[in-house]
């Protein structure tokens, strides 16, 4: 299918996938998208994030590098970010563009019970609804059209209930007045709701035609901005009082929108934020009248809840009545009821071939264009797979053929680079994400030789060999079953599991099929000084003590790691690496293990995250890992002593190795090594027969099955 992306050289059109509509999802093929003026263009202007938005988004990338050093260690961070930086790195990536269209429905994720195939919808979502021949939408963010309302209507919803959600900030009554900074696309259907709602409406721009097109809407009042006597005319307009509210749609480095917003305003009035405006405010103007300053966050309640979002679990109606649902389903509604007419703010209609074009115009003269239309073709037919070819299959003799389920941030930090580094054994043949965009820019930075939305598409190619699932963590053990099945060698990040249910599955699977080579991603396993450490304990033949450490961090309750049904927790996503660890340097098999965590005190402080573990092995071993996510941030993160007849050693941050006997032996690494190379090149050896160094599948098995003790332990 065509959709249109947003890269470094500007605006593109790209062939990519068909997308694949989740559990709770549908797929619309999409008749008409609205380009949004302002919020489209904004990225592409030089300066066009303000200063708080720019300080924010430092802030993400700098704990980011933090984390990505204290895992990696500086000069492999170092060269991570040269990386990106290189022009030819940052032209591959393809950000999706658009956020409100309609279409029909054509397919339908197994939960989805409220739509049905050929239902008339809106959509919204940015990254989801956008301009593309195809969107796979969550239920939440999609409604059924009313009679009488057609596709390039619709297509406003999203925007519709952005307009309107700021009006329901205000709080107004009928007869009351509101100003309406800024006519813009959002400002003048907000003069249309605004009347409708039977408000008396004064209207601000700088724009004399969009001023004219206000009046024509039914706005009482209208004030070219910059009026000198603006406050007064307000002031005279409303026998002296002052407006009970102002709403600003308008979009601004500048302050004076919203400390002229306060001196509109009556005592105790109320102003709205829904442009981003600068927000040194005047304290005075506020504190006199005791003003409401509210701000008014996209399309309304849900916004930016995964839990609404994503997994399309509602707010019931007794509680929040105007979710941005039930804003879209009135903004709809009223389009049928003819309230408002959104025919007068189209400036523009392309096809979606013209993508290029269409982004000029807007760029290049702003002021006289409102909104335009992408309108799609939806007699064409519909493409037969989710694949897109990205280049033509070449023999490569004896090399392992794999495909990507799940390329995300660590799959493509470690392993891709590390595939390619062992080109000799491997070659990437197809890569499968979620979303088109991403899945068009990891296939063509990493060559693929396809991409796809649907994993399914690469477990049926029978010319690839193997696997490697990098999906949230939900996902490992159905796609893992899946794959055994489809007969793949497989390399799973952790946790292969989060359930009894789901390792049993696992382990039924691979027992009836033995001749699939599978392991999880316990890449310790194989680090340098994890084989040096093994060696030692493997001459002294006896009983091994093993204090391990783990200085995990702070990680927010609002992480999808942290969601016990998506990830897990960090028992099952992290503490199960360290656990595993424990077992193999021992040598044995657990044998018992007792857990403790501290008292649940809040989100910030959970049980799971702060846990004592003690394990004992059939060769008299014992273990002692102690996880916690309150420590300070400048001690090492990782800390493992072993002590085994008569020898002690201590490996701290796989940086360096102290090995005390008579005396002491320290080694250091110039980097971080955890063996994730390694591992790679010894699971090529499994797949060809040869000896390796990859455990048996039992042992990741068993690995598991303490993990999912220790987490049933700790939250029963």
């Amino acid at each position: 299918m065509k959709q249109i992306f947003r890269t470094r050289m500007g605006i593109t059109l790209q062939d990519v996938p068909l997308p694949t509509p989740g559990d709770k999802e549908v797929l619309v093929a999409v008749a008409a998208s609205v380009i949004s003026t302002g919020t489209e263009t904004m990225g592409m202007r030089k300066d066009g994030k303000g200063f708080l938005e720019k300080l924010q988004e430092r802030k993400v990338q700098l704990d980011k590098v933090r984390k990505r050093i204290e895992e990696q260690g500086l000069s492999a961070t170092l060269a991570t970010i040269k990386r990106k930086l290189l022009p030819s790195e940052q032209a591959l990536v393809y950000n999706p563009v658009g956020y409100s269209n309609a279409g029909t429905v054509i397919a339908k994720g197994r939960l989805v019970s409220t739509f049905s195939i050929g239902d008339r919808v809106a959509c919204a979502g940015s990254g989801i609804a956008n301009h593309a021949q195809y969107a796979s939408v969550p239920v939440n963010l999609v409604v059924k059209l009313p009679e009488g309302v057609d596709y390039p209507e619709a297509a406003f919803a999203t925007i519709g209930s952005i307009a309107m959600q700021g009006l329901r900030r205000t709080e107004c009554k009928p007869g009351e007045t509101v100003v309406i900074i800024g006519l813009g696309l959002l400002g003048l259907l907000g003069v249309q709701i605004a009347k409708a709602w039977g408000l008396v409406v004064v209207g601000i721009d700088l724009n004399a035609e969009r001023l004219e097109l206000a009046r024509t809407f039914g706005a009482d009042l209208c004030i070219a901005a910059g009026d000198p006597s603006a406050e007064q005319t307000i002031r005279n307009f409303t026998q002296g009082h002052g407006a009970d509210s102002v709403v600003i749609y308008a979009a601004t480095s500048s302050s004076e929108p919203a400390n002229q917003a306060m001196r509109f305003c009556r005592r105790k009035g109320r102003v709205v934020v829904v442009g981003a405006i600068g927000m040194d405010l005047q304290r005075e103007d506020m504190y006199v009248k005791e003003l409401d300053f509210v701000m008014s966050t996209s399309y309304g309640p849900g916004r930016y809840d995964d839990s609404y979002e994503v997994k399309g679990n509602d707010y019931p109606v007794g509680y929040v009545r105007w979710t941005e649902n039930r804003n879209m389903q009135e903004f709809v509604r009223m389009l049928g009821a003819k309230t408002i007419d959104v025919q007068p703010l189209i400036s523009n209609s392309f096809p979606i071939d013209e993508a290029s074009k269409a982004y000029e115009i807007l760029l290049e003269n702003p002021g006289r264009n409102i909104a335009s239309l992408f309108l799609y073709d939806v007699e064409e037919p519909m493409p037969a797979s989710t694949r897109t070819v990205l280049r033509s299959p070449v023999a490569q003799g004896d090399k392992i053929r794999v495909g990507i389920i799940g390329a995300g941030g660590f799959i493509q930090n470690t392993h891709m680079p590390n595939l390619v580094k062992l080109s000799s054994l491997y070659e990437i043949a197809a890569i499968a994400n979620r979303t088109p965009g991403e899945s068009l820019t990891a296939g063509n930075k990493w060559n693929a030789g396809y991409i796809t939305t649907d994993y399914r598409e690469i477990l049926s190619d029978p010319n690839i060999q193997m696997v490697i699932i990098g999906t949230r963590h939900n996902l490992h053990a159905g796609q893992v079953v899946e794959s055994i099945r489809a007969g793949k060698h497989l390399l799973v990040e952790k946790p292969l599991a989060m359930s009894q249910e789901e390792l049993d599955s696992v382990r039924e699977m691979h027992e009836q099929h033995p001749e699939v080579c599978a392991t999880v991603g316990f890449n310790r396993r194989y680090a340098p000084f994890t084989r040096k450490v093994t060696e030692i304990v493997s001459k002294t033949g006896g009983p091994v003590v093993i204090n391990y450490r783990i200085n995990a961090g702070h990680i927010p309750s609002t992480s999808w790691v942290q969601d016990l049904e998506e990830g897990g927790g960090r028992i099952h996503g992290e503490l199960c690496h360290f656990i595993d660890l424990v077992g193999y340097i021992t040598g044995g098999k657990p044998i018992s293990c007792e857990a403790a965590g501290i008292p649940m005190v809040n989100d910030s402080l959970r049980s799971e995250d702060n846990v004592s573990v003690i394990l004992k092995y059939d060769n008299g071993s014992i273990g002692t890992v102690t996880y916690t996510s309150l420590g300070g941030k400048s001690m090492e993160k990782e800390r493992i002593e072993i002590f085994c007849g008569g020898c002690s050693m201590v490996i701290s941050d796989f940086t360096e190795l102290q090995i005390f006997t008579t005396g002491v032996e320290t080694v250091k690494l110039k980097s971080v090594e955890k063996g994730h190379l390694e591992e790679m090149e010894e699971f090529a050896k499994l797949i060809h027969g040869e000896k390796s160094l990859i455990m048996p599948f039992e042992h990741d098995i068993l690995s598991t099955q303490a993990t999912i003790d220790i987490f049933g332990s700790i939250t029963h």
